[in-house]
């Protein structure tokens, strides 16, 4: 069909004819404007956002390597822009379709000629029915980026050429406060030196004040001439009547302690050699009153050109004060000054030259370690000032009965060690040995009291017992302690056995530190049995020691080093603690007719806050305090002091019972026992393993007695058959307690007994 606008309305015809020149004047328009962006001198590249060109003008593809294709969307945008350019524009632009945001970067761009140009990229997105393109435009800005370097290389130098100049005259500055500072150092030295010229005068006026009133002796002396200036003060010492000494080498050496001029002489010459940058001597003078003082001689000497001594100038300190106390000094260090015997160190050094003879000579020496058995109990009671006294007394009597060879030595407290060099046989120490035991047999009168001392004797013989002066002073101490675990007031000799026994409470001692730690100790019950009605009316709290390698440990094995080691108040805190606790238990079962006794060391009752320790714990468990017993031996009351006092009467006061353990054994008065009002005691187990005996039977007689007068309970332990249980329900004893009835038991075991009865 002919498109034929004749037939067409005249309305209609004159529409189609606008459209007509309006898509003319736009065809027209759009080939105008694309000859101006293919010819414009800038990059117009049109790109996807996945790298592919849509569109770019003619001068990008006359100054670019461009491989041109059929299609022109095969082409990578990376070819014109690169990768890493077109990567941050995807980055920076703003994506959304409300907002105008663009984007500008520049980068250097080789071009197909060879050139390297700068070009300044602005991008934007645009969208077309839907699709996102980026539109990047790009302007050489070569010469921009030129004028800048030029213009940065035109400041650098400038600023550089600046910061020559300023340095310039920094320096300047410097040499113009220079040569004002070495104006004014002259002009200072002029003054020092006027200054100086009027003070030499004073100086020497000064100088002469000095030498007069000086307490030491000056003197100069002139080696070429052998002459001496001394001042008035040397002179006065020595005798001299004149102050310029001719033949002063002679002079001076005539009053030098004949011993003492060697030493002199060579230190003098020493200094002269240039050997010692002074010359330095402590030497003694003759005084012109004939006595002898001790000097410090000090002085400095002058050399020529060919090194040769040609004058020494010094002074003479008296130094006899110092010197005396130096003497007392080094005799305190070595000598007790309590009894003026040797310490251990010079006991050491004649021990090891005794060894070395007896190497030599084939002979044997001795060592007697000698300890008081009652000392602490005396100078706690009399008095340290007492005591002081006893061991000067103890300390004669020693060195009077030993050989003049022999030596004694203190070296502890109320220890004292005797050496017997050259002893022909054992029957030679056991006369020394059992001489002072006779000595300590006579009472000591000290002041108004006369006191009874023992002592226990540990000896050990060389070569038999060690080789060195160590191991035998070692050997004796150890068989010491043996003498006093064997009932003191005796001596022992030596041998391996008491080694091993000393390693092993060595271990004792080292684990012991850290068996509470660790949970190694726990507590057995053994009931103590009322004998009228064959009922359980206590339980003793008894401390075992799980020692991980040797077992069960005995407390006769570890407490003593418990309370040597003060450890004693920690682990007899738990022991409270854990007692009480058990006994709490057993009242929440329902058990109420018996008590819990705890033993206490004397060492727990010297702490001061020991009775509000206790309290605390039963205010913590919520034990109320008839339910428990505390037993201490008759050692307390010996070696009672205030703190042992308060805390018992505390004690008392919380309601707490104090019952006297091993009663009898120890050496007790009974005005003790009217300051403790205890609430009961009981019969050491001594008495009741021997009860058969007449003598032990009347001491049983007479402590139960004691007991019912002071109107408090007796209890005897160690009941082990039943003539002994017969003999103590004769004697009237209240309760028992042994292996008759029960040996210590677990809690468990305690409580099963209980439950079953007797």
């Amino acid at each position: 069909m002919v498109n034929d606008n004749r037939k067409l309305p005249n309305k209609n015809r004159s529409f189609v004819e606008k459209s007509k020149k309006t898509i003319t004047y736009l065809k027209t328009k759009e080939e105008f404007l694309s000859r101006i962006f293919e010819n414009e001198q800038m990059f117009i590249v049109v790109w996807t956002l996945d790298g592919k060109v849509a569109w770019f003008n003619r001068y990008t593809l006359d100054v670019i390597d461009i491989a041109i294709e059929e299609k022109i969307e095969s082409i990578d945008v990376s070819t014109i822009i690169p990768l890493e350019i077109t990567s941050r524009i995807k980055e920076h632009l703003d994506y959304s379709e409300d907002r105008g945001i663009r984007y500008k970067c520049e980068n250097p761009m080789v071009l197909k000629d060879g050139r390297q140009i700068y070009i300044m990229w602005y991008n934007s997105i645009i969208y077309d029915e839907g699709s996102k393109y980026v539109v990047s435009t790009g302007i050489d800005i070569t010469d921009l980026k030129n004028a800048e370097r030029k213009l940065e290389e035109a400041n650098s130098n400038l600023l550089a050429l600046n910061e020559e100049l300023m340095a310039q005259q920094e320096e300047l500055y410097k040499m113009n406060e220079e040569l004002i500072a070495q104006e004014e150092e002259l002009r200072q030295n002029l003054i020092e030196i006027q200054r100086q010229q009027d003070e030499l005068e004073e100086s020497r006026e000064r100088y002469r004040l000095v030498v007069e009133g000086a307490s030491d002796g000056l003197w100069d002396w002139d080696l070429i001439t052998d002459t001496a200036y001394i001042s008035e003060k040397w002179k006065d010492i020595i005798g001299l009547d004149k102050e310029l000494v001719n033949n002063y080498y002679e002079t001076w050496t005539k009053y030098i302690h004949p011993r003492d001029v060697k030493t002199v002489i060579n230190n003098l010459h020493m200094h002269l050699e240039k050997k010692t940058p002074f010359y330095l001597c402590e030497y003694r003078v003759k005084t012109k009153e004939g006595r002898c003082v001790w000097i410090l001689s000090r002085g400095k000497a002058l050399w020529n050109e060919e090194g040769r001594a040609i004058r020494i100038a010094g002074s003479n300190t008296d130094i006899s004060e110092r010197k005396q106390m130096e003497s007392k000094l080094k005799y305190m260090a070595y000598y007790d000054p309590l009894t003026d015997l040797p310490r251990r160190d010079v006991l050491m050094d004649r021990i090891k030259a005794a060894v070395a003879d007896a190497k030599v000579n084939g002979n044997k020496l001795a060592v007697l370690f000698v300890d008081l058995d009652n000392f602490k109990t005396i100078n706690d009671s009399l008095g340290h000032h007492t005591g002081d006294k006893l061991l000067k007394k103890i300390a004669k009597k020693l060195t009077m009965c030993l050989r003049e060879s022999d030596m004694v030595s203190r070296v502890g407290g109320d220890e004292f060690v005797i050496l017997l060099p050259d002893i022909i046989s054992v029957d030679d120490t056991d006369k020394v040995a059992s001489g002072i035991l006779e000595l300590f047999n006579q009472p000591i009168k000290i002041n108004s009291h006369e006191l009874d001392v023992t002592g226990s004797i540990g000896i050990a013989i060389y070569p038999d017992h060690g080789k060195s002066e160590r191991a035998i002073l070692k050997n004796a101490d150890i068989a010491m302690y043996k003498a006093k675990e064997r009932g003191k007031n005796s001596f022992q000799y030596f041998d391996k056995t008491m080694k091993s026994e000393a390693e092993f409470a060595k271990t004792i001692k080292r684990d012991l530190s850290l068996a509470l730690e660790k949970n190694q100790f726990f507590l057995l019950y053994q009931p103590l049995v009322d004998v009228k009605t064959g009922k359980v009316v206590g339980m003793e709290a008894l401390l075992r020691w799980q020692h991980p390698k040797k077992g069960v440990i005995s407390p006769f094995h570890f407490i003593p080093i418990a309370e040597e080691t003060r450890q004693i108040i920690s682990i007899g805190e738990w022991v409270l603690r854990t007692a009480c606790r058990q006994r709490k238990e057993w009242l929440n079962m329902g058990y109420f007719d018996f008590s819990i006794s705890v033993n206490v060391s004397v060492h727990q009752l010297q702490w001061p806050d020991f009775a509000k320790v206790v309290c605390d714990i039963l205010n913590e468990i919520e034990l109320e305090s008839r339910y428990l017993e505390l037993e201490i031996t008759e050692t307390v009351l010996l070696e009672s002091v205030d703190a042992v006092v308060k805390n018992l009467c505390h004690l008392k006061e919380a309601g707490v019972k104090i019952i006297i353990d091993d009663f009898g054994i120890e050496n007790s008065s009974f005005r003790y026992m009217q300051k403790f009002k205890a609430d009961g005691i009981k019969i050491d187990r001594s008495f009741v393993r021997d009860i058969n005996l007449d003598v032990n039977k009347a001491i049983i007689d007479a402590i139960i007695l004691l007991g019912h007068r002071m109107k408090i309970g007796v209890t005897a332990e160690g009941v082990e058959t039943r003539e002994q249980l017969d003999c103590l329900i004769e004697c009237g004893c209240d309760e028992v307690q042994g292996y008759y009835f029960s040996k210590p038991l677990f809690p468990d075991e305690a409580i099963q007994m209980i439950q079953k009865g007797l």
